[in-house]
């Protein structure tokens, strides 16, 4: 008999399975299909994006852990169709993240 090959693909976390959804959800709105006129899919793919980020990060609650989550609400927001006058939630979200990144660089 022949060898027998193992898995070509490795175990996968949770937090890699969301990012391959976000990616799919970035092909599909590339592509300009929609799921309606309020769902916005650059808004899912980024909160996908960011929950993926979020998930690893949950052990510890930092500063930057709290401006990820503000993110993460606030793509959920965009991605849902939910508007506050003329702030663009998706500018929020990635101002938020950010600001979870760079933020620990001058505070320690």
């Amino acid at each position: 008999m022949g060898a027998v090959l193992g898995p070509i693909i490795g175990p996968m976390s949770f937090s890699e399975l969301l990012l391959i959804i976000a990616f799919i959800v970035f092909v599909v709105a590339a592509i300009g299909l929609s799921f309606g006129k309020k769902v916005d899919l650059i808004a899912v793919g980024l909160a996908l994006w960011s929950l993926a980020d979020l998930i690893t990060r949950l052990s510890s609650i930092t500063l930057s852990t709290i401006l990820l989550i503000l993110a993460f609400v606030a793509f959920v927001l965009a991605a849902i169709g939910w508007r506050y006058k003329k702030v663009g939630l998706i500018a929020v979200g990635l101002a938020f993240w950010t600001a979870s990144i760079v933020v620990p660089m001058f505070i320690h």
